[in-house]
């Protein structure tokens, strides 16, 4: 494996990276290996979760961990971004748990001084030292909240941390530790006092309101998530006089609100002015008409999914989904070129990720198996390729040189899918 295509597995977090480093020379690739423990080059990081986990497998096939273990660790006391620093405590937090105390106590020395961390950070301890990890990061936030009493606070650790030690546990664990710690109490008092501003501003139910309701509530700017939930339920009439009123609208924010409503409900009107909005600049109403046209049938859409593609518009990722329910013989065809030639890794993950409903309808082993394979090597996103691993199984297509690095790869539900598996 060439340098260059090293650095590309790794960055996908494909599993032949990992297998790459068993036997051979790492020389080549240790700016590499360095550079992917000290940024997370996930393509979405909050959906793929940590990489923690396959970095310190790479760090291990190298032969040389400690190397790249010290630069971790040394990493800790810097400042970079939240995802490259929840990378680094959680590979920190692997190397602790393996007996490495140096990591342990830059951990600790490093949450001392910042003022910023995330979610993954404050897990990192409490997996590391349990309830006791909990109360050191409950304390560093506590200590933040005396500086910047206006810091906003919720219950995602006492959540987490429940879910692992049961809720009373880690209830006792805090509430006695406040009674001498001042810190811990001002977290608490955070936390209740955003719980109740949160009770407060609780939701309607959307089951209960009516079209007038949603329709004050858009005029308003206020439905939020509402519209989707009361779409579900809504009347045919009430869907109509909706479609009706998305019509005459033309403030582009309330529009929007209106589109959401058929997002999973067939538009019930003729799709001609969705047509017209797919043609704005790109943005959150053109993407949100193309959902709804998805939904419908007509020789128009179809047409829009081809224009989409051959101009090269922005918008091309929406094509397959507008082909789904505008399907002709020798499709399958179309779209497997039209993924073949993509080269944009936004695009092609949105092609992806619309082949499961597509195949759904459409069914044709032969192709899906094909396809997928071809997408494994590029798709940058690993959640989605774990997706595309889990359908390969299913089709009994997974080569057996592709299970096996999937028992390296960086996501971890992919390494489940293949654990217990051979084809």
């Amino acid at each position: 494996m060439e340098a260059r295509e090293f650095k590309n597995a790794i960055a996908l977090g494909l599993g032949r990276a990992v297998l790459h480093l068993l036997d051979r020379d790492v020389h080549p690739f240790r700016e590499v290996i360095l550079d992917a423990c000290l940024h997370n080059r996930a393509y979405d990081p909050q959906v793929e979760g940590s990489r923690a986990a396959y970095m310190v497998e790479a760090m291990r096939a190298s032969g040389e961990p400690a190397f790249y273990a010290d630069a971790v660790i040394r990493s800790l006391a810097e400042e970079a971004d939240d995802w490259d620093t929840s990378q680094r405590f959680q590979i920190a937090k692997l190397l602790a748990q393996d007996g490495n105390e140096s990591a342990r106590q830059a951990m600790r020395s490093a949450l001392s001084v910042r003022s910023t961390f995330d979610g993954e950070v404050a897990e990192a301890f409490i997996e590391l030292d349990g309830l006791a990890g909990l109360v050191l990061v409950v304390r560093r936030i506590g200590e933040l909240l005396a500086q910047n009493p206006e810091r906003w606070e919720d219950d995602y650790l006492l959540l987490i941390a429940g879910d692992i030690y049961g809720k009373e546990a880690v209830e006792s664990t805090l509430n006695s530790a406040a009674e001498t710690d001042p810190n811990i109490k001002a977290y608490l008092d955070a936390v209740e006092q955003n719980r109740k501003l949160r009770s407060q501003s609780q939701r309607h139910d959307p089951a209960t309101l009516t079209y007038r309701d949603v329709r004050s509530l858009i005029e308003a700017n206020k439905a939020g998530g509402i519209v989707h939930g009361w779409a579900k339920t809504a009347s045919e009439s009430d869907l109509v006089l909706a479609a009706h009123d998305l019509i005459k609208e033309t403030d582009l924010k309330k529009l929007k609100l209106f589109l959401v409503l058929f997002r999973r409900r067939k538009f019930p009107l003729e799709p001609n002015h969705l047509l017209r909005l797919v043609e704005l600049p790109d943005g959150p109403v053109p993407r949100h008409a193309l959902q709804a046209l998805a939904n419908l049938e007509h020789e128009s859409i179809r047409r829009l999914a081809f224009s989409l593609v051959e101009s090269g518009s922005s918008l091309r990722g929406y094509a397959i989904d507008l082909l789904t329910n505008n399907f002709h013989d020798g499709d399958h065809a179309i779209i497997e070129a039209w993924c073949d030639a993509e080269l944009d890794l936004g695009t092609l993950n949105a092609f992806d990720r619309s082949l499961r409903n597509f195949f759904a309808a459409h069914p044709d082993p032969e192709c899906e198996g094909r396809l997928l394979i071809k997408l494994y090597e590029r798709e940058p996103c690993a959640h989605c390729r774990s997706s595309g691993v889990e359908r390969l199984i299913a089709l009994c297509a997974l080569p057996e040189r592709l299970r096996r690095e999937c028992e390296y790869d960086s996501y971890a539900d992919t390494r489940e899918l293949v654990k217990h598996r051979k084809n």
